[in-house]
């Protein structure tokens, strides 16, 4: 079930640098103005069922919009299709703990090419996603499923690809991560105002109002390798690599997106509370995001 927002939400890809961890961190955040957390789960899905209440508890007091991102280790379109059934597993447990800590939404990176083509990786990815969603579905799990925009090449993930998954299977949204677009290729960097239109449009033809009312957004700025494409390193806002945030919040502004939007910036909370008070300036409204 998509958020119902007012406003964009913000928030950091993990517990607060400079604040408490565990469900502390909840009223922290939101004592800053900062309502989402991404939980990391990118090693392995570690907390316990007791812990992960003890979040939501939290979370729910504090107001704060809890999502959850999966393991590194997903590759729902290996060449081995035991590795595909751990990548589902994994999958799975991270929904699964996902809901009992209240989370919305589940980022996972979907896989790599490898040896297939493009199209036979599509189709694998396809059949494996169906099978999760029907576990999901056979323990009555609601949790959104958002496979994330990829940073390489070798990845499969690009904007359309996910776009494609989400036309043929309604209950697949897309993690948006900005960076990973921008310096995913060359055609892909996102150069100003217009790219960041471009993108947008896509994403509102194909998911419809009600999911870009919940998107899930990642943001950094990211030095790409030194082929040119590729991640390498993030960077805080102002770093003077790109992408800029400013032209992408005018547009929240201007269409009245309703955003979750996770810094992914080595600071953290730091410029999850810089982006907010750049989107405040462009917004003519006093902020208030509260869920509805």
């Amino acid at each position: 079930m998509p958020l119902e927002l007012k406003q964009p939400i913000f928030g950091p890809a993990g517990f607060p640098l400079e604040g408490p961890s565990g469900p502390k961190a909840m009223s922290f955040l939101a004592s800053k103005g900062l309502f989402a957390m991404e939980y990391q789960a990118v090693r392995s899905v570690r907390i316990s069922k007791k812990v992960a209440k003890e979040l939501k508890a939290a979370a729910e007091e504090s107001g704060v919009t809890l999502s959850i991102h999966g393991p590194y280790a997903i590759n729902l379109s290996s060449e081995q299709k035991s590795k595909i059934r751990a990548s589902k597993s994994r999958l799975l447990k991270t929904a699964v703990i996902g809901n009992l800590m209240g989370a919305f939404h589940v980022t996972f990176h979907p896989g790599y090419y490898g040896k297939r083509t493009k199209k036979e990786t599509f189709e694998v990815q396809l059949a494996s996603l169906k099978d999760v969603l029907e576990m999901l579905n056979q323990k009555g799990l609601k949790v959104e499923l958002g496979p994330e925009t990829t940073g390489k090449e070798s990845q499969f993930g690009s904007l359309d690809e996910l776009l494609e998954l989400s036309s043929k299977l309604p209950e697949i949204t897309v993690t948006v991560d900005f960076a990973h677009i921008h310096v995913r290729e060359e055609k892909s960097k996102i150069k100003g105002e217009d790219d960041y239109r471009r993108l947008l449009d896509k994403l509102e033809k194909i998911l419809g109002k009600e999911k870009m009312d919940s998107l899930l957004v990642h943001f950094t700025e990211v030095e790409p390798t030194s082929k040119g494409s590729g991640e390498r390193k993030h960077h805080p806002l102002g770093s003077g690599y790109g992408p800029d945030f400013k032209p992408l919040a005018k547009i929240i502004a201007e269409n009245g997106y309703k955003f979750v939007i996770i810094s992914e910036s080595p600071i953290l909370e730091k410029d999850s509370i810089k982006m907010k008070e750049i989107y405040i300036k462009f917004s003519n409204k006093a902020y208030s995001p509260t869920v509805k």
